[in-house]
Parts: C-alpha cells; sequence; structure tokens
C-alpha cells in the first residue's frame, strides 16, 4: 500500500510505496528518514518493553551505589537520590529526577505493550488519540540514558577519595536503558497511526510543486496525515500550514534560556562541605579541577557538555530565527543540519546536573564530608528544559520555505 506523506523537515511530499523487510525510505529532498519496515516489529516492541519494565522495577528494588570514606560508608537505591533532594528543599530537581529517569519511560512502556498488541482496533478512538497523542510529547523528556552516563563520570570523579562499589540495581539500570533503547529504535508512531485511520488519498497538483505548502496542504505536526482542514480528522491536533508565531515563542524561549545560563555558570552547582568548611564548585572550576587531576576525558566531555552545547545551540536558535525571518538567500541545507543537530544533542547538557545529583546522594557522611546541591544547577536545568522547548516549538519546514543561494 503507497503512503504518502510530507517530510516533517523539508514539507517534501513523498510517496511510499510498500516497503520489504530492512528498507529504509528517506526524503529525496533532505534526506531524512521517512519510514523503515522491521520483520515482527511489534512483537519485538512488546518483549522489549516488557523486559525494559522488569528490570525498571529491579533497578528500584535493590543498592544501586556504595560510597566508603575513611571507615564512614553510604549506600543509594535509585529512588534515594530524588529523596535526599526532597530533604534538602531541593524539590525541582528531585521531582525532575524522578520524572524523567523513572516516571516517563514507565508511562511510555506500560502505552508501547497494548498498543503493539492490537489495542487501537478495540479502545475508543478519544482514548486511542489519547495514548499515541502522549506518547509523542513525553518520548522527548526520557533522560534516562543520560542519568547513566552521569553516574559513570561521577564514579570517575569520587573514585580517588573513595571506595565505590556498584549495586544490583546499577547493573539492572544498564540493562533497562539498553532495553529502551532498542525499544525506541523498533517503535513507529506513524503505523500506529494508519491503525487508527488510513493515510488520506491526494491529488496532487504537480504544476504547484511538490510541497505541501504549494498544494495548500497542512501535514499533522503529530500523527502526519494531509489534510486541508483546520482540524487533524486522525488526532485531533490543530493544523496550519505555517504558523510563523510560533518564531515568537522560540525567541521567547530562547531569551529565558539565555538569562538562566548566566547564573547557572555564576553560582556554584555544588558546594562540598569538609568538616563544616563550605568549598563552593560551579561548572567551569569542576572543569579546571578534574583537568587538574588528569581526567581529561570526563573533563572534556563535561566542558562540552555543559559550556559548549549550551552556548551552541543558543546560538543556533537564534541564528535559524534570524533566518526564516529576514528576506535573504540563505544556505538551506547547512540551516536544516545545524537544526538537526541541536535536537539530537540539546538534552545531554543536562549531564553535569544529573553528576551533581549522584554527588549529593552519595556523599553524606556527616560532618567529616557532605555535598549539597548549588542554584547554580537549578538554573542550568531551568536552561537545558527551555532551550529544548525552543528547539521543538522551532518549525524546520521554514527553512526550506526561504530562496537559497548555490550551495
Amino acid at each position: 500500500m503507497e503512503i504518502q506523506l510530507a517530510c516533517h523537515h523539508c514539507d517534501q511530499i513523498v510517496s511510499i510505496p510498500t516497503l520489504s523487510h530492512g528498507e529504509h525510505a528517506y526524503c529525496p529532498n533532505c534526506h531524512t528518514l521517512l519510514s523503515r519496515t522491521i520483520n515482527a516489529r511489534a512483537q519485538k516492541v512488546v518483549a522489549l518493553s516488557i523486559a525494559s519494565l522488569i528490570l525498571l522495577f529491579s533497578a528500584l528494588l535493590y543498592p544501586f551505589i556504595s560510597f566508603s570514606n575513611q571507615g564512614l560508608s553510604q549506600t543509594i537505591n535509585l529512588l534515594d537520590a530524588a529523596k535526599i533532594l526532597f530533604y534538602q528543599d531541593n524539590f525541582f530537581v528531585a521531582a525532575l529526577i524522578d520524572i524523567t529517569i523513572i516516571g516517563l519511560p514507565f508511562v511510555l512502556l506500560t502505552l508501547f505493550i497494548p498498543l503493539h498488541m492490537g489495542a487501537l482496533y478495540v479502545l475508543p478512538k478519544p482514548l486511542s488519540r489519547f495514548c499515541l497523542k502522549t506518547i509523542y510529547y513525553l518520548k522527548p523528556w526520557v533522560m534516562s540514558e543520560i542519568f547513566l552516563i552521569g553516574v559513570l563520570i561521577s564514579m570517575i570523579k569520587i573514585m580517588a577519595m573513595a571506595e565505590i562499589t556498584f549495586g544490583l540495581s546499577f547493573w539492572a539500570f544498564s540493562a533497562f536503558v539498553l532495553c529502551y533503547s532498542l525499544t525506541l529504535y523498533y517503535y513507529d508512531s506513524h503505523s500506529l497511526w494508519l491503525q487508527l485511520a488510513d493515510q488520506n488519498k491526494i491529488a496532487i497538483d504537480e504544476s504547484l510543486g511538490s510541497r505541501a505548502k504549494n498544494q495548500n496542504l497542512r501535514a499533522c505536526h503529530v500523527c502526519q496525515l494531509l489534510t486541508y482542514d483546520d482540524t487533524c480528522s486522525r488526532c485531533n491536533s490543530k493544523t496550519s500550514v505555517r504558523n510563523t508565531q510560533h518564531i515568537q515563542w522560540v525567541l521567547a524561549f530562547t531569551i529565558t534560556s539565555l538569562i538562566c545560563y548566566i547564573p547557572a555558570n555564576f553560582f556554584p552547582i555544588m558546594h562540598t562541605w569538609i568538616f563544616s568548611i563550605d568549598e563552593p564548585s560551579t561548572i567551569l572550576s569542576g572543569v579546571f579541577t578534574l583537568w587538574q587531576i588528569g581526567s581529561y576525558p570526563i573533563a572534556i566531555i563535561i566542558f562540552i557538555a555543559s559550556i559548549c552545547i549550551p552556548i551552541g545551540k543558543l546560538f543556533v536558535l537564534f541564528w535559524l530565527c534570524y533566518l526564516v525571518t529576514k528576506k535573504q538567500h540563505i544556505s538551506r541545507k547547512q540551516a536544516a543540519r545545524a537544526y538537526v543537530l541541536i535536537e539530537l544533542v540539546g538534552k545531554w547538557s543536562m549531564i553535569d546536573v544529573f553528576v551533581v545529583v549522584i554527588l549529593v546522594s552519595l556523599v553524606q557522611l556527616g560532618v567529616l564530608m557532605s555535598i549539597t546541591i548549588g542554584v547554580g544547577a537549578i538554573f542550568f536545568a531551568i536552561m537545558v528544559i527551555t532551550s529544548m522547548i525552543a528547539a521543538q516549538l522551532f518549525d524546520p519546514r521554514l527553512i526550506w520555505d526561504k530562496k537559497r543561494f548555490s550551495e
């Protein structure tokens, strides 16, 4: 069965034929992956989702990491990270940890299983729409894999001062991250939306061009249905040929992110208390400390994730907003590549916040040594969240609406 889609990156209308196992369909204009066929996709998603849920529950039941220094020890489980932050009145960061690494994956996995077992054929359509739209909006905010990398980095930072032991939950959580990543690889939202309602057959007027905008078509941003209507008939989302007001929202969130980035670097991201003496640490001072003790790879990773990526992302967002609002020719391919890059790496800046969270959870040895979270970490987390929202609100199709110069 041939399917008509408008590429969500460049708005090119593409007719995709029935694909064989292992075949991929790419947009002929911007080379974005549009569809791929995998044998027994639904069965693989169900099996991996069940395995992921079992591993996630296992990761909550046993010790995660143990920290020992001068005869004093501290053992935490996965839930203790947020619990200790709650005790320290850091409710925002505590809620962020539990939601992004435990809550959201649990919700998504519990939806994946019935939806891939045929539930869409029997559920009421409003409930089916709600489930699929929930997956669409929540999926980008899962940060379990970033948390795992943050754990490994934090362990390298404190191995020189203490003995570290990884518990059973750590290995269960690592396996969970692997299974969850494979689940997302096999997951295909478009095939699920097709179970709810087939794609409309649209007659394309070749004389008007091959983009949906030229045909006055609206490509639903949620389910990719092509329609002439203001409301998508399949998912009930509002549709528009282009919503230029989104640029104002992108700029608003980008400016908010920039404002938060200044105190995030100025204020300490954590406080180390040794015999009740406070040793505050900012992001840059933490990078310098890692470099001085010889942890060059970790220092470089933190510097890239916490300094280079946020600055680069904000610069690219401002640059893209400028390009699509000014009447000038642009290099569309370069602008499109820049957008794909910031969309891909945006949430990885959260590594530094997760590193601090693990250190705060582990290093609680009374007056001998303890670590508390600093206000800089809160500003940094808000900066990452607002920059992610700005990137999601930006419509990359606006790039391809512009006239280009020779590339």
